[in-house]
């Protein structure tokens, strides 16, 4: 695999585990709140050391396994990952007969960074997993891609929440992220 595809393949793993940063980003944007940089810094270092986990899990497992038998584990945790979010986002608030709950936003600190970095990192660990287990980018190259791409998608999505692109893309971010997952899964087959 040569450097350029192992560049574009990291570079998608990292968009696509962090569009869900976007959009809470916007979420916050479109209140009129800034987020502040030492938050998006506090929740991209818990992304990092959790995609860091991920990676040297995928290192370990792509140890003992064929590379056909990883190349699938690894279409198969970024599919099923771009499905979660796609069926989170779409299929169960048709199915769900609850309510939800309205709270409202209020400027982010130190404890909301902590939980919303774990709450987004569930892609972030998916992600690393994957792209190491299948040996197709170096463990290093998918955790700084992942952790470069979740502070700038929080700052973008921030910074466009005011205006009229958030309405587009708070409502699709979660479907071009389930389908860019799936397809980076895909790719790893081929």
């Amino acid at each position: 695999m040569t450097w350029i595809n192992s560049f574009i393949i990291a570079n998608l793993i990292g968009i696509g585990s962090n569009l869900d940063n976007s959009s809470v980003g916007m979420a916050y944007g479109i209140k009129n709140i800034k987020f502040p940089h030492r938050v998006n810094f506090i929740i991209n270092v818990v992304g990092l050391i959790i995609s860091l986990l991920g990676a040297f899990m995928g290192t370990f497992i792509s140890r003992y396994t064929s590379k056909n038998t990883a190349q699938l584990v690894s279409c198969l945790v970024l599919c099923g990952v771009g499905l979660y979010i796609l069926y989170t986002a779409y299929l169960q608030p048709f199915i769900s007969k609850e309510t939800s709950q309205q709270f409202k936003l209020e400027n982010p600190g130190f404890k909301q960074g902590i939980l919303l970095g774990f709450g987004l990192s569930f892609s972030n660990f998916a992600g690393s997993l994957s792209a190491t287990v299948s040996n197709s980018v170096s463990l290093w190259t998918t955790v700084l891609s992942i952790s470069a791409w979740g502070y700038f998608m929080i700052l973008f999505g921030n910074y466009i929440g005011i205006g009229f692109i958030s309405r587009f893309l708070g409502k699709y971010s979660s479907m071009v992220s389930g389908f860019l997952l799936i397809g980076v899964g895909l790719h790893q087959l081929i």
